[in-house]
């Protein structure tokens, strides 16, 4: 719009009054996307039928390898799964929009979608050593055009979200949406990864060094910055693991990073954590931090059930 500099007090009232008409008709738009029904906004079934097809096919390339294991992949599917499960119960606890809906359990389908090829190429998950798997993600995705459909504000909410779901810690500043989806994925994933953990260490299954990182499982083997984090109350960082027993607490202290209530609702009640704790040794240099870090969980596990 050009503006004239000498405009008549009756143009410049006509003016102010488009103006507005304008703002409140991108208002009420904004409103109607926002208010979409939830039913057609949370229906991702065609995305979760793409997914499994995209997921058979990689197990199929990994089981023509005579020297593959296709165990791992297996997991991952289950995993992802689970995670959108995780992100469909936080959604409706923390009554979340539809949009905000969908962009949540879009991002939980596809957070580990890159993991599939990643393991492929590297057979680890360990991303030092291979590829970030949230950055791998988010190629393929566009690759394979899957997003193309959605809305240019679910498409970017949800690449963002895939992209930074595996960081150490998510950047300040991000768009609301954004900020939004992945912190239910990262809630949601950590949740599942504690079963996975729980179900493989504590669990009658076969043991798979990929699971835990291919970690030595050696008592004398410790992390002092793993303790000292649990100990401070702190999000012990993966970079720092230098055995499975430092795996088992880095866990444990997954608590001091839930974003929403309804996650560290369900942090507690699960138990995997409790479990994978009460697996650490009693003596030192666990044994202190172990006791701490139990009384808390199952403290709060009975405030809950109360």
């Amino acid at each position: 719009m050009v503006f004239i500099a000498n405009e008549s007090p009756c143009l410049k009232r006509l003016i102010g009054m488009r103006t507005r008409r304008i703002a409140l008709r991108s208002g009420r738009a904004y409103k109607k996307v926002m208010e979409t029904s939830t039913v057609t906004a949370c229906d991702i079934s065609a995305h979760e039928k793409w997914f499994a097809a995209y997921a058979a096919g990689k197990c199929a390339e990994e089981s023509a390898n005579p020297r593959g294991d296709v165990g791992p992949m297996h997991l991952k599917i289950r995993h992802s799964m689970a995670v959108l499960e995780n992100a469909r119960r936080m959604a409706a606890c923390e009554n979340f929009s539809s949009v905000q809906r969908r962009v949540c359990l879009l991002a939980a389908l596809y957070h580990d979608l890159g993991r599939f090829e990643q393991y492929l190429r590297f057979h680890t998950f360990k991303d030092k050593e291979s590829c970030d798997h949230g950055q791998m993600g988010v190629r393929i995705l566009k690759q394979q055009k899957r997003l193309n459909d959605e809305t240019p504000l679910v498409r970017k909410a949800v690449l963002a979200a895939v992209a930074l779901h595996n960081r150490f810690a998510l950047p300040r500043g991000l768009p609301e949406l954004t900020a939004t989806a992945a912190h239910v994925v990262r809630d949601a994933d950590k949740l599942d990864i504690l079963r996975v953990m729980d179900e493989h260490l504590s669990g009658p299954g076969p043991y798979n060094p990929t699971v835990v990182l291919s970690l030595p499982d050696t008592p004398g083997v410790y992390s002092e910055a793993v303790l000292r984090a649990a100990r401070e109350g702190r999000v012990a960082a993966y970079a720092d693991l230098r055995s499975v027993n430092d795996f088992r607490l880095l866990l444990g202290t997954w608590f001091f990073d839930m974003h929403f209530a309804s996650s560290r609702r369900q942090f507690v009640e699960d138990g995997h954590a409790l479990n994978l704790l009460r697996g650490l040794p009693e003596h030192a240099p666990y044994g202190q931090v172990r006791q701490v870090m139990l009384e808390k969980l199952e403290a709060l596990r009975e405030a809950a059930s109360s």
